[in-house]
């Protein structure tokens, strides 16, 4: 009787070890991304955005093919996209935005940087202020 007491204390504790692990990868660690995901629709840019949990930091790149930057800034963004996996790097054209008359070759490539649906800063013509 007393030998099952200690097995069952023994299996109990490594419930709660179990349980505190899980809760702590929920709590802290959250969703790994490592990759640069490609947005298809002003909709799903605002999913994104709006959807994501709120301790996210989402940068978006908005671009556009043949415009002078834009493909260094994604192959960078993908770099860096695989280092830092809790932040999720997305792209997007801006004539799939939606808004793309907003987003001339004048401001592209532009970074915009969210947290909890919020703009949180943003940096237009980023070859211009980068090289």
């Amino acid at each position: 009787l007393m030998n099952g007491e200690k097995e069952d204390e023994a299996c109990l504790r490594k419930y709660r070890k179990r349980c505190m692990q899980d809760m702590h990868q929920k709590l802290s660690f959250g969703p790994k991304y490592g990759s640069l995901s490609e947005l298809q629709s002003g909709e799903q840019f605002l999913e994104v955005i709006e959807k994501e949990r709120k301790t996210t930091t989402i940068i978006v790149h908005i671009y556009e093919d043949g415009v002078k930057g834009c493909d260094s800034l994604n192959s960078s963004l993908t770099c860096l996209a695989a280092e830092y996996c809790m932040v999720r790097f997305c792209k997007i054209k801006a004539s799939d935005t939606g808004a793309g008359d907003r987003f001339s070759s004048d401001v592209l490539p532009t970074l915009l940087v969210y947290r909890g649906g919020e703009l949180i800063s943003n940096f237009l013509s980023v070859t211009e202020q980068f090289s």
